[in-house]
């Protein structure tokens, strides 16, 4: 995929996304603002009929005459505590019956606290907390009392008795504000409202709960984009990097071989024996590109096998430089051991464990614009030794250095492609640290150029 299709896809991705969430934080407001409405308005009604029957109850019970808009003014002082105006004696027993009766009619099905006005102290008294699953099946069940067969006194006492001994309310100290605009009231305080909304904001939630799950599948499709560009980047580049690494050696062969292929070669000796070497030189490295292949293909496939054996660092990195140097083809380089550790044991494969320590030896020669100073410092704590790799070759971006351990993985130098490989190299490095247990990884050194270091464990042996 193009350049600017992935940044097309990209954009109308997130205007798709960011286009969701603002319609459904739009519906979802006005959502809220619409219950929050219904709520107000239900609140109010309710306590206005609370008020209304108590005025209706004590003029029965007192034989006075009910005037006209006497009681019955609601304020809301915040938006969950309400004050109403009764302008008349109000009993709290009475009171919280009521409120029960008229919230349940209403499916206002949540907690509150209910407090009267005390002229007296000036302050709120009788304050109760009524839990919404403390009210018992006999007020949900209240019929209106325009349907009662009984006279209004018999039927409110006959119903406040029944559940006087059934509710469990919580009696506490009141501290709920007073209000100077009334004499006579009482107040109610919905500690928590969300109560009233989770039932009807379930379809906004479900709704809420899809569109979480369609912003990861874009995060997740957008994530594949381009892991997949990138993916099919590093595949090219590997594949020019392995048609250039196998035609240069092919290409060797075929000229020595149509040299050879000339009777008169044999009257030139020297001419000869170049050539031959050519071939062989060739053939050499053209067998080390299949072999590392071949390498990385068995690793992928099967799980590694380690031949685990005990090794001592000092001596087993002083062989393998001396073996790396004899298979450098005459390439000048500086490889030097410090140690000041003796008889530092491991446990490690020792075919694996070579290569390791040529493929980073091999990377410091490669990266390298001077002529390579490699230097191999062993350190140690309790539990663990430390291989340092120092080079003062070119460095690797901070940004880079995780990636190098990727297979393919190479790092960007533009158009100029001077340094040859694979990307498998470092690949193959990290693969055979984790199959050991160790751990890698590459910081700069004082010569601006790449320290890696290789933790290993010490040998309990």
């Amino acid at each position: 995929m193009k350049r600017n299709s992935i940044g097309f896809v990209i954009i109308m991705a997130t205007i798709s996304v960011v286009g969701i969430l603002l319609i459904q934080f739009f519906f979802l407001k006005n959502s809220y603002d619409l219950n929050e409405k219904q709520f107000h308005q239900l609140t109010t009604s309710a306590l206005r009929s609370v008020a209304s029957q108590i005025n209706e109850y004590n003029a029965k019970l007192y034989h006075k005459v009910v005037k006209p808009n006497e009681g019955g003014q609601v304020e809301q002082i915040s938006n969950n505590y309400y004050v109403v105006n009764v302008n008349d004696v109000i009993d709290p027993n009475l009171l919280e019956h009521f409120l029960k009766t008229e919230f349940k009619r209403r499916n206002l099905n949540l907690t509150y606290e209910f407090a009267i006005y005390d002229c007296n102290s000036g302050k709120m008294v009788h304050g109760n907390v009524v839990k919404y699953d403390s009210i018992p099946p006999s007020i949900k069940a209240a019929k209106s009392r325009d349907s009662a067969s009984c006279s209004m006194e018999e039927n409110m006492y006959e119903q406040y008795n029944k559940v006087r001994g059934k509710v469990e309310t919580l009696k506490k100290a009141c501290n709920l504000p007073t209000c100077e605009k009334f004499t006579y009231y009482f107040g109610v305080h919905f500690p928590d409202r969300s109560q009233f909304y989770s039932s009807r904001l379930l379809t906004w939630y479900f709704l809420n709960g899809v569109l979480f799950f369609v912003v990861i599948f874009f995060g997740y499709a957008l994530y594949v984009i381009i892991k997949q560009k990138q993916l099919s980047e590093i595949q090219k580049n590997f594949i020019n990097n392995l048609t250039h690494e196998f035609k240069t050696p092919i290409a060797s062969i075929d000229l020595a071989a149509k040299v050879l292929s000339n009777p008169k070669i044999c009257e030139q000796p020297e001419r000869l024996a170049e050539y031959v070497k050519i071939v062989g030189q060739q053939n050499k490295r053209l067998s080390a590109h299949v072999e590392k292949l071949l390498q990385m293909a068995t690793i992928e496939k099967t799980k590694l096998q380690l031949n685990l054996e005990q090794i001592e660092l000092n001596t087993f990195i002083s062989e393998s430089i001396l073996e790396f140097k004899n298979s450098q083809n005459g390439r000048i380089y500086g490889v030097t051991l410090e140690s000041t550790i003796e008889n530092a044991l491991i446990e490690a494969d020792k075919l694996h464990f070579s290569n390791l320590i040529f493929n980073i030896l091999d990377n410091a020669i490669k990266y390298c614009t001077v002529t390579p100073e490699i230097v191999i410092k062993l350190d140690e704590d309790k539990n663990h030794y430390f291989i340092l790799f120092d080079d003062n070759g070119i460095g690797i971006p901070q940004n880079d250095r995780k990636k190098i351990f990727n297979r393919f993985y190479r790092v960007p130098t533009g158009n100029v492609h001077d340094v040859k490989g694979f990307g498998l190299g470092l690949d193959y490095v990290k693969k055979i640290v984790l199959r050991h247990g160790w751990r890698i990884k590459v910081i700069e050194n004082s010569r601006k150029g790449s320290t890696f270091i290789v933790e290993t464990k010490k040998s309990t042996k």
